[in-house]
């Protein structure tokens, strides 16, 4: 496995495959909406030869919701791959999947990973959105982010067994991925099968069980990476090439990228003239409340496909 870097220089290029996606709905809002670091295509529930599919975003497109069939089409690409990815250029790949299907949208929102591969997209085909939003996410990754990052690369770079490796390092970002609160909660008086070592122990082998080794070291690359601001000038200089409002929405309780991080980016989304809103929020469970704080989330998408002229 090759050795981690820490370098904030997003260089490399996309392959320029077909991308895989899904498209989910038909309702008059056309969202674009891109997964986290080891999320897939599958926002919503969807029935397989296997059985339901459990979408990560699944309770957002129930009737009623604002991703529901009737309000909206949502498409959920899948990110790309492979050693030396970085979240510009899987933005890049997307753009040209866009650009030959000669698509356009409402909203382009991404949590984690997934918000900042949709930063880098607003940037890269700025005419075809008319509003981004970035979740639980900064402008780049700070040393605290990249940090996290170096230590489950190498995990990952041991010599444990794929699936011992992925376990582990998995186990070890869980800890980042919530909070103490949330955790102490709900692990305060539990031991054995139902305490948070096991816990961490089933996180940890079910991603073993369907990642391999080097895509997840590949796409915690991109995630180490992560700066807008590079190589244009800062991030101010950056977002003022934005042509659509930004609305960030960041975790308040958030252990990975922290409130000060998703603060950076709202200041200087403001100072470049396009930040349109900063929410929060407000939960006890860290950087996953973006997959977990179904009522919040569900108000905020309504607020920003309200203004998208969307929803009533």
């Amino acid at each position: 496995m090759p050795t981690a870097t820490a370098s904030p220089r997003p260089t490399q290029s996309a392959p320029r495959a077909a991308t895989t996606f899904r498209r989910h709905g038909h309702g008059p809002a056309r969202v674009l909406l891109l997964h986290a670091l080891t999320g897939t295509p599958d926002a919503a529930d969807r029935e397989s030869h296997h059985g339901t599919v459990k979408g990560w975003w699944g309770p957002l497109f129930e009737p009623g919701s604002p991703l529901e069939t009737e309000a909206s089409t949502v498409w959920t690409p899948r990110l790309a791959e492979g050693e030396g990815i970085t979240a510009r250029a899987q933005a890049a790949a997307i753009a040209d999947w866009i650009e030959a299907e000669d698509l356009t949208f409402d909203l382009l929102a991404g949590g984690s990973l997934g918000g900042m591969v949709a930063l880098e997209l607003a940037l890269h085909a700025p005419k075809r959105f008319k509003a981004v939003a970035a979740i639980g996410c900064g402008g780049r990754s700070d040393a605290w982010v990249r940090g996290q990052v170096h230590s489950e690369r190498r995990i990952l770079e041991s010599h444990l067994s794929d699936k011992e490796a992925i376990a582990l390092a998995r186990s070890f970002a869980m800890l980042s991925f919530r909070a103490p609160q949330g955790l102490d909660a709900r692990f305060r008086d539990e031991t054995g099968p139902t305490g948070i070592e096991a816990w961490l122990d089933h996180h940890g082998q079910a991603l073993a069980a369907r990642f391999t080794r080097a895509r997840y070291h590949a796409l915690l690359g991109a995630m180490a990476t992560h700066d807008i601001g590079y190589g244009r000038g800062g991030l101010v200089e950056a977002l003022k090439e934005l042509e659509c409002p930004l609305h960030v929405l960041g975790i308040d309780s958030d252990a990975l990228f922290t409130p000060a991080l998703v603060e950076e980016l709202a200041s200087a989304a403001r100072r470049a003239g396009k930040l349109g809103s900063l929410r929060w929020l407000r939960s006890p469970h860290g950087h996953d409340a973006f997959l977990l704080e179904w009522g919040q989330l569900s108000a905020w998408l309504d607020y920003l496909l309200c203004l998208a002229g969307r929803r009533s």
